[in-house]
């Protein structure tokens, strides 16, 4: 077994965040929700939707070490974004249904100080905007995606390697693409 690399697939992820933050048009309606837990002092949590071309967005750095959280502009994702694709290997958790938040704390656990990822979470919740303009009433379905994924970045090839073998290795995919009703990406279906 080896770890996958879901470089690409984080990629058009982040791709698809930013166009939420900026003012496409291409949805008719969207949630969203990253995290972003580093393995330094700050985490990054954003969230923002549209409902009837209402935007909403927030987003906020947390210091791990004095508890103080400071707003961040929400389009600032794209930038933490970036620093997270700087790790060398990106796979994903494909273990039990927990929260980043518990995913991190177990993997700080299982690993002591034998390696440590970053995580960067991502939940969307898109609606396609129809061709036609008409958001897909009537005769035309509507066109949603999901994607509910955390991924782990590991700064190097041999701490991916080491992690492999470890006992947290069973909760990273070893098999691309991955195939879960908890963990998905890009996942379209008409309503």
């Amino acid at each position: 077994m080896s770890l996958q690399n879901y470089r690409d697939t984080f990629v058009r992820c982040l791709a698809t965040l930013k166009s939420l933050t900026s003012s496409s048009n291409e949805y008719a309606r969207f949630r969203w929700q990253a995290i972003y837990i580093t393995r330094d002092r700050f985490s990054y949590f954003f969230r923002g939707g549209m409902e009837i071309e209402k935007r909403n967005s927030f987003g906020q750095q947390m210091d791990l070490v004095t508890g103080v959280a400071t707003p961040v502009p929400t389009h600032s994702i794209a930038l933490y974004g970036a620093t997270f694709g700087l790790n060398e290997a990106i796979t994903v958790y494909n273990g039990p249904q927990k929260s980043v938040i518990d995913v991190a704390h177990a993997f700080s656990e299982e690993s002591a100080a034998d390696f440590r990822p970053e995580f960067f979470y991502v939940r969307m919740s898109l609606l396609h905007m129809a061709d036609d303009g008409r958001m897909g009433f009537g005769a035309d379905p509507l066109l949603r995606e999901n994607t509910n994924i955390i991924f782990v970045g590991l700064e190097d090839q041999a701490t991916a390697d080491h992690l492999e073998t470890s006992s947290a290795g069973q909760w990273v995919a070893h098999d691309k693409p991955m195939a879960s009703s908890q963990w998905y990406t890009e996942r379209y279906y008409y309503h």
